[in-house]
């Protein structure tokens, strides 16, 4: 049997907001949960595997310039079928997202299903049913700030129950 593995591209928010994630995860994101820490999405699907040490090398030196920054996560946002924390300024993220699709042009988040921009969030649930997701007894707001200097490649398959790893470590600001 053939395993198909892809890689993302991804923020990793520190132990304490993974705590505060866990529960919610657990028990309404089951699809991600297990497989991938909590986190923020930069370009997923990234790279193929078999071009990931390429792709490093590029990334290193595009994130050598780019300064370590901090992010906020205050509050709660919902698209339609997803609840998640999102930044109280998403413009670092956004800038960031930004120079990584001029590098990576090949690979838009979401292979574009959703447009071209980013909107910066970490989920915590989702559901086809909206009915469901307005149910969830969510936390008070959070407030957490941490920082962003480095981003993570991770591997993994889609279609099996095979955790994605990490990769490699890319550090902002040549660090």
């Amino acid at each position: 049997m053939s395993i198909d593995f892809e890689t993302a591209l991804l923020i990793i928010p520190p132990p304490p907001i993974q705590a505060f994630c866990y529960p919610l995860r657990e028990e309404f994101d089951k699809e991600s949960f297990g497989r991938v820490p909590a986190h923020i999405t930069l370009l997923y699907p990234f790279v193929p595997p078999d071009a990931v040490d390429d792709a490093e090398e590029k990334l290193q030196v595009l994130c050598a310039d780019i300064a370590p920054f901090d992010v906020s996560l205050k509050s709660y946002g919902r698209f339609e079928t997803t609840i998640f924390l999102e930044p109280a300024d998403p413009t670092p993220i956004v800038d960031l997202y930004k120079r990584l699709t001029e590098a990576f042009p090949d690979f838009p988040i979401y292979d574009g299903e959703h447009g071209q921009d980013l909107t910066p969030h970490l989920t915590l649930a989702r559901g086809d049913d909206p009915t469901m997701l307005a149910g969830i007894e969510l936390p008070s707001d959070p407030d957490f700030t941490f920082n962003v200097s480095k981003i993570h490649i991770y591997l993994g398959s889609p279609e099996d129950d095979i955790p994605y790893v990490p990769r490699s470590v890319i550090p902002l600001g040549g660090k």
